[in-house]
């Protein structure tokens, strides 16, 4: 498993993200490129928090290197396949996974097929971070990676007004959550909550919602959560809420049945 130990990444809140805005795009407007995601500077924020939360952060070419193996590298060319990271930091490792995985969707897309095969992508993408202010810049590192490639797939400006900008905002915010995974808890004291987005074809979704703990429902299967595989399937789900099978860029309604 690759642990939660994540690079910093000096970015934005949500509300500051503005890569984008609503004019209409022209013709003779600029011209979008597709942006490396940002390197390392600091291993750590300060001694006290790496004393309180052993939080220590990992360099990008390392995060690449872990991120190149082969078998994960297939992973990362599944648009289904599930990614969990259980101590999410700023969100390095996340952040190359969505810029790596959404490359792939780039290759293999058209600008009328891009858009639903982006959310797939991210709909299999997990994280927990403990400390609230990692999970906003974790949170709006992805969003960067995803704003940067619909503009150059694109090559128009994304507004937040639109059904793909709103669905992405709220998948990322769905599964990149506040909590501690050692105690599957949240700040609130209640147990960490994750949607699992059931594919019904290649354009609907079908949510299941199910707890973090239940992935550990048989303590006999591993001794410690340091031994949980990235890349197992997030099953066991338990369906707290019924949600409405709907088209993937509408899942930001959250409509139950």
């Amino acid at each position: 498993m690759i642990r939660g130990t994540t690079d910093k990444h000096p970015t934005s809140s949500q509300e500051e993200v503005s890569l984008f805005d609503d004019k209409e795009y022209v013709t003779n407007g600029p011209h979008y490129e597709l942006q490396e995601t940002a390197e390392a500077k600091d291993l750590i924020k300060s001694k006290a928090r790496v004393q309180s939360h052993g939080e220590v952060f990992t360099p990008k070419w390392m995060v690449q290197k872990m991120l190149a193996e082969p078998t994960i590298h297939e992973k990362i060319c599944n648009l289904h396949a599930t990614f969990l990271e259980p101590s999410a930091g700023e969100g390095a490792f996340l952040r190359e996974i969505v810029h790596q995985r959404l490359t792939y969707v780039d290759q293999i897309s058209t600008k009328s097929t891009w858009v639903p095969k982006a959310l797939w992508a991210l709909m299999s993408i997990y994280g927990i971070e403990l400390l609230p202010d990692n999970l906003i810049k974790a949170r709006a590192a992805m969003m960067d990676v995803v704003i940067n490639h619909y503009q150059t797939v694109m090559q128009k400006q994304l507004s937040s007004n639109t059904d793909f900008y709103k669905a992405a905002h709220y998948v990322i915010a769905t599964n990149i959550v506040q909590g501690n995974a050692l105690e599957y808890t949240n700040n609130q004291g209640q147990l960490i909550e994750f949607s699992h987005w059931w594919p019904v074809d290649e354009k609907k979704v079908q949510r299941e919602v199910f707890t973090y703990k239940s992935l550990f429902a048989d303590e006999n299967a591993d001794e410690t959560l340091g031994q949980l595989d990235l890349f197992d399937e997030l099953l066991a789900p338990e369906l707290t809420r019924e949600y409405q099978v709907c088209d993937v860029t509408k899942v930001y309604k959250g409509e139950l049945k």
